[in-house]
């Protein structure tokens, strides 16, 4: 009931920013659409595009991250329209990153940012798992479930595209992460061991692009977004190795053995492994290798 009054005061002071498209394309119910516009409106508003130095959080962004998630929660697992709504509308991009990048204005606000960032990115075949099972059982799979799951993979490319773009928002991840990591274990408070799990969850999410080494697709457009994925993942890496991030994997690795919460965390941290190697092969490191000796010996 709150949320529904939270609603109806949001609609009486921004009817100008949330009237809903004439031509809806999300498949989702009408209310559900302007309602779910209403959310967004409420979050704030970016200046200068997507990204934009200026991101001014609304009042009642708290709020409407809580809507939010309870929208992604109850999303129909079969055409998940809510989730498809949220990629076409480039949310992610406009509203969240801004505020997660704003991690000292309100750890609350970005703990709630986190959750539902963590949600839209997780893997296509994770998200769709009821439409791929569609598509498998049926003699004649519905084309309609196709191009939704396929819509779905083009968000998560677009996700993925956004953090490899601007450093800032892997920085933004690294230094979410690293605070809680540095307060010891007996000490660290649930929220704190909450936040290392979100971020080691979305690393993950951001790293499953398709590995250098996977077999190659068919010509055409799949090849193209392919030779897509492995740049994507490359400038991740590379751009998490930058901002220290790769180390601090490194350091929850080493403490699997001696940490019974690293443990828990265990086959995401070896997920994130398995992308960071998977984006070379060991005749390049020992290449590599190879000829930095060579020159120091010249």
């Amino acid at each position: 009931a709150s949320s529904r009054s939270a609603v109806r005061r949001r609609r009486a002071l921004l009817p100008h920013r949330c009237a809903t498209p004439p031509m809806s394309t999300t498949g989702l119910d009408p209310a559900d659409e302007e309602e779910l516009l209403l959310i967004i409106s409420g979050l704030g508003l970016a200046n200068g595009g997507d990204g934009g130095d200026e991101y001014m959080i609304g009042a009642e962004a708290s709020e409407c991250l809580s809507d939010m998630q309870r929208y992604l929660r109850r999303d129909d697992p079969h055409v998940m329209a809510c989730h498809r709504a949220l990629g076409q509308w480039r949310v992610l991009q406009t509203h969240l990153l801004p505020i997660l990048r704003a991690n000292g204005t309100d750890p609350q606000l970005v703990f709630s940012a986190l959750k539902v960032v963590v949600k839209l990115t997780m893997k296509p075949e994770q998200l769709g798992i009821r439409m791929e099972d569609m598509l498998k059982e049926r003699k004649s799979p519905d084309p309609i479930v196709g191009a939704h799951l396929d819509e779905l993979k083009t968000y998560h490319r677009a996700y993925t595209k956004a953090f490899a773009d601007d450093a800032a928002n892997l920085r933004a991840l690294v230094a979410l992460i690293a605070r809680p990591l540095a307060t010891e274990e007996e000490e660290r408070p649930e929220e704190d061991q909450m936040i290392i799990e979100l971020v080691v969850a979305l690393l993950v999410n951001l790293l499953h692009t398709r590995a250098p080494d996977a077999p190659p697709p068919p010509p055409g457009a799949a090849q193209a977004a392919a030779a897509a994925d492995v740049e994507t993942l490359r400038r991740l890496l590379t751009t998490l190795e930058a901002e220290h991030g790769l180390e601090l994997v490194v350091y929850m690795l080493q403490q699997i053995d001696e940490s019974e919460a690293f443990r828990a965390w265990n086959l995401n941290l070896l997920e994130l492994l398995h992308y960071a190697l998977a984006a070379t092969t060991p005749q390049a490191v020992f290449g590599q290798e190879s000829e930095e000796a060579a020159r120091k010996s010249a």
